[in-house]
């Protein structure tokens, strides 16, 4: 599978995926703007020797969210309701499944509606491993496939909608600490699961505008969404954490930890 995720220009995150022989290529995001120097109202502290006493990186990590979700412009971390996506490029050749195309200008609405469950941070141990649940996830592009799904051809280009509901997402990550210039947390690698409560989808103008045929084919997968999804699991995990990688780097290389560690 291969996913070509563009967010901003001059931020870019290329990530390469096989299908059969998974390869991964990550580039960080480009970001000339100064760290934090004061510690905002939403920045949460936390004991340095325990953050996660009392639950506290938890809060910390839910706290920073709205101000994640509007967007820091002083440290370059642009807002992220709604999430804007420029391409994510699909290509699968086995299985159930094959599928060639993609989705372009995508629009994202509910990630800032998440909830930490789940938020664990452990210096020495090196981890930083969070979940999230996500009622309802409502995506809004333009597209262009061709491939089968069992026995169903899908051909077409045009708009789609597509509505996600009860999203968890569990993200396990390794640390390093390094100064840029100021000592911050840098993720070193990155896990990604999720699972989907149920998925509605559809795709406009499919065989070319054949409304019977498109009928057929958007009725198969929501009736079939579940299937869909987990076709697909494996190769958009790995490039979730790909692209999450690079994301979560730019936000924590601008939050020194002597503002929040304390």
């Amino acid at each position: 599978m291969l996913w070509n995720f563009k967010i901003l220009p001059k931020v870019y995150i290329l990530c390469v995926l096989h299908a059969a022989n998974v390869m991964a290529y990550t580039r960080e995001i480009i970001n000339d703007k100064p760290q934090l120097q004061e510690r905002p109202a939403w920045l949460r502290t936390c004991p340095r020797h325990n953050p996660n006493e009392d639950k506290c990186f938890r809060k910390f990590f839910e706290g920073c969210f709205p101000a994640l979700a509007t967007g820091i412009a002083e440290i370059g971390v642009n807002g992220f309701e709604p999430l804007h996506i420029d391409q994510v490029s699909v290509q699968k050749g086995s299985g159930n499944l094959i599928l060639a195309g993609g989705f372009q200008n995508l629009v994202i609405r509910g990630p800032s509606n998440a909830t930490v469950k789940r938020a664990v941070l452990d210096l020495e141990k090196k981890i930083l491993n969070f979940e999230l649940e996500i009622p309802l996830l409502r995506i809004r592009a333009q597209y262009n496939l061709n491939g089968h799904i069992l026995v169903l051809p899908l051909v077409g280009n045009g708009d789609v909608r597509l509505a996600l509901k009860d999203v968890k997402t569990a993200v396990y990550t390794k640390i390093s600490l390094r100064n840029a210039p100021e000592e911050v947390i840098h993720i070193d690698d990155m896990k990604v699961t999720f699972n989907v409560g149920s998925m509605r989808i559809h795709l406009n103008n499919l065989f070319n505008g054949n409304e019977i045929l498109a009928a057929s084919i958007n009725s198969f997968l929501n009736q079939n969404g579940n299937d869909v999804i987990a076709e697909l699991r494996p190769d958009l995990e790995k490039g979730l954490a790909d692209i999450f990688h690079g994301l979560w780097n730019n936000v924590f290389s601008k939050i020194p930890l002597k503002l929040w560690l304390v």
